[in-house]
Order: C-alpha cells, then structure tokens, then sequence
C-alpha cells in the first residue's frame, strides 16, 4: 500500500488502515482537530463542530440536501449552465472543426450556479458577476486547504483573507439582507416556510436565534464552507474521473458505449472518489483514553493524523488490487463504493447526495444524478477526448491530488446542449 505523506502531521501517531480511521471517526471519543491555520475561513463551522451543538447543526442543513431540493439544483441551476456553456463553445470551433478547451475552468464554471443556489448567493448571473464570484471561491478554496500549501502559509491566508472580504461584500451581505427580510416576514406571519428559498443564508437567517452565541461573523465562514464544499472539492474531483475511464477504455473498449448509463458513470464517479480524496489527512483529537478494536492506543488529549489516502487504499478492505481503478470491483456488504471520501460517522459530508445522486429504483421521476454523473455524461456527449499536444498538468502548489489544467478537445457540444434542453430554466 501506498504511504501517503503530508506536511502538518509530522511527530503525530498516524492510522492508514481503514478500520482504524473508520472507527476513529464514529468514535464520540475524540473531537475534531483539523484546519488549524484556516480558522478565519472555517471556525466554528458545522465542519468544526462536535457534539450537540454539531447535531443540532446538522439537522438544520439536512434540508438543504431533501430529495425535493437535490432535482431542484440539477434542473434549475446545474442542467441549464452546462447546456448554456455547451453552446457559447461553439464560437471557440477551429478551423480543423475541433473546439480546445480546458476542463479545468469549464467544470468550476458549470458547478457556480449550483454553488450559488446551494447557498443562497444572487446575482450570480451575468458572465461578469460569475467570473468575479468564481474567482473568489477559488482563492478562499485554496486559502482554506492552506495546511496542505506547498507556498507561503501567511501570504496563502492573506489571498484568502482578501477574496473572503470581497465575496462578503459583493455577494453574501446583500444575499443575507434580502434573507433576514424574509424571515422576518415569515415571522410576522406575512409569509409560510414554504414561500422561502430553499438555501443556506435562509435556513441561517430563519434560525438565528440558535447562532446567538457565536461572533457576527460566522455566518460568513458557515457560506464559505459550503461554497469551497460545494464548488472547490467537486472541480477537483472530476478531472480524475476523465483519466480513469479513458484508461479503462484503453482495455474495456467495449464500455465505452455505455457512457451514458448513469449507474455505469456513477461507479466510474465512487472509485474515482475513492482514490482521490480533497483532504489528504484529517487530524481528530482523543476525550480520553482509547483503545482501538485493532489494539492500538491514543491517549486522552492525543492529537492522531487519519490518512484516508491510505485507508481508501486498504487491501484488507478493498482487495489486492485496491490502489487500481476497476469497475468491476466486489464490495464488502455495508461498504460505500466512495470508501471514507466523504467521511464516516456523524461528521459524514451532508452534501454527498449533491455529488453522487440519489437514486430511486422505485421511482424513477424521484432520483437525482448527482453533479458529477450530469457533467461527465455532458462531457462525453459532447465529443470529448484529451488534446494529445497538450496533456495534462498537476498543480504544483499544494500536496492536493488535483490537476491544474486539463486541456480537452470536444468534437460536438451543441449535441450535449441538446441533451439537457428543456430540462432546467434557462439562466442568463
């Protein structure tokens, strides 16, 4: 097995088994000791939270991600973007009748619109408003994963710091205004639950009384939180996904007809997942003294290093060829195909359902995508393969699994256009 190493974690007891970090994370006896540099983007987050405080938290967001509120993001922000991009592309078409693009760029700017909708940013949608707001979360995703900065750690923040009183001041504080307004219309009963937007500045404005206790300023590291969750992690992720299925393809060229099959993209989407992780190490901190079922110790007040890297890797859970991606891999009854991508225990990603899709075998008028299957099935309808004068580049600023740009050639996007039309309302 791979030994992922990663700076801040040196001198810490490290867990790359995956029994150890699954059993560490549903443990209620330890607490989360992550994000240590990037507290002024994070703090006090349900991220950072533990206990009742984080339960209760919780519970307020779980509507965020209702199934009613997943088919709304897919067909009323993310479908409509990813047709209207598909179609500016053909004004880029060379001569030789091929469009170049970055996949990069176009992945951030087909998930802004979900992003903004999620948390409940407006006017996110005109080409100029969206490529400030893009800019913004991408410095403060950045700036928030600065423990894993290969730059400057202080000159990291200060970017982040920077953007974050930008994107407060252009987006979240006007959005907010016109929340609070709602709530209290609500309140005074001019308005029913039902008559407000379903997004994070409303379910904080709406609750404000449960947040009473914490500085003016959280409501803003809560959004960024969902913005970088939201945006940052998912452009990261699909890049990989590309790589994967085009290599798989170099020997299973007979699946690649079925790119289109949800449940054939959605497995690509978890194994791809699986390998590639948006924090590479987490850090938990013990209440007490502990002993693993596998007989190891940590001490009350020991701060351990989780390497998912490695436990997602784990042979013992996902077989001899576990650092391979495969397809056609037999999981363990109870074991999510995504492995601890998404976390495990009470501290599990809310947002998992917004990336993976909820399906519904039952009903299918009920089942969701997810962002990831929307847009790599987009992708491949639209004629994708890589530009084989430009190949990939990794980014080389930060120990994160993520690519720096993807050049791409797309023979066809008006026909991925096509694809989702008339699924979604049409943004500007």
């Amino acid at each position: 097995m791979t030994r992922f190493e990663a700076p801040p974690y040196e001198g810490l007891q490290r867990f790359d088994d995956y029994a150890d970090v699954d059993e560490i994370l549903r443990s209620a006896q330890f607490r989360q000791g992550s994000h240590g540099e990037s507290l002024v983007f994070f703090g006090d987050s349900l991220l950072l939270t533990d206990g009742e405080d984080h339960l209760t938290r919780r519970r307020l967001a779980s509507t965020l991600f209702s199934r009613a509120a997943l088919q709304v993001y897919e067909t009323e922000a993310l479908l409509p973007v990813i047709s209207r991009l598909m179609l500016d592309l053909e004004d880029s078409r060379g001569a030789d009748g091929i469009i170049r693009a970055d996949f990069v760029p176009l992945a951030r700017a087909m998930l802004t619109r979900i992003t903004a909708l999620v948390v409940g940013v407006d006017d996110v949608d005109t080409p100029e408003n969206t490529e400030i707001f893009q800019s913004y979360v991408a410095k403060l995703g950045v700036a928030a994963s600065v423990e894993w900065s290969l730059r400057d750690h202080d000159e990291v923040v200060a970017e982040g710091v920077e953007a974050k009183t930008a994107i407060i001041e252009e987006f979240l504080r006007p959005s907010m205004a016109k929340r609070q307004e709602l709530a209290t219309r609500l309140e005074r009963g001019e308005l029913q639950r039902e008559d407000l937007p379903t997004d994070l500045l409303t379910m904080l404005a709406v609750h404000a009384d449960q947040f009473s206790g914490l500085d003016d300023d959280y409501v803003w590291r809560e959004a960024i939180l969902a913005l970088v969750a939201a945006s940052q992690t998912t452009t990261h992720a699909l890049p990989h996904v590309l790589m994967h299925l085009e290599k798989w393809f170099e020997t299973h060229p007979e699946d690649r007809e079925r790119v289109q099959e949800s449940e054939f993209v959605r497995r690509a989407v978890t194994e791809s997942l699986r390998l590639h992780q948006p924090a590479p190490a987490l850090t938990r901190i013990a209440t007490s003294d502990v002993q693993l079922r596998s007989g190891r110790t940590i001490a009350d007040g020991e701060q351990v290093a989780l390497f998912f890297t490695s436990a997602n890797r784990d042979v013992a859970k996902f077989g001899g060829e576990a650092e391979e991606f495969d397809l056609s891999r037999d999981l363990p009854t109870g074991t999510q195909p995504w492995g601890l991508n998404f976390g495990s225990g009470i501290h599990m990603c809310l947002g998992r359902p917004l990336v993976t899709g909820q399906p519904n075998k039952a009903d299918e008028s009920q089942s969701t995508e997810g962002t990831m299957v929307k847009i790599v099935k987009a992708v491949y309808r639209a004629g994708f393969t890589f530009d084989p004068d430009n190949p990939p580049q990794r980014q080389t600023h930060s120990v994160h699994d993520t690519f720096e740009s993807m050049p791409i050639l797309l023979r066809d996007p008006a026909a991925a256009a096509e694809s989702v039309r008339g699924t979604g309302t049409e943004v500007a």
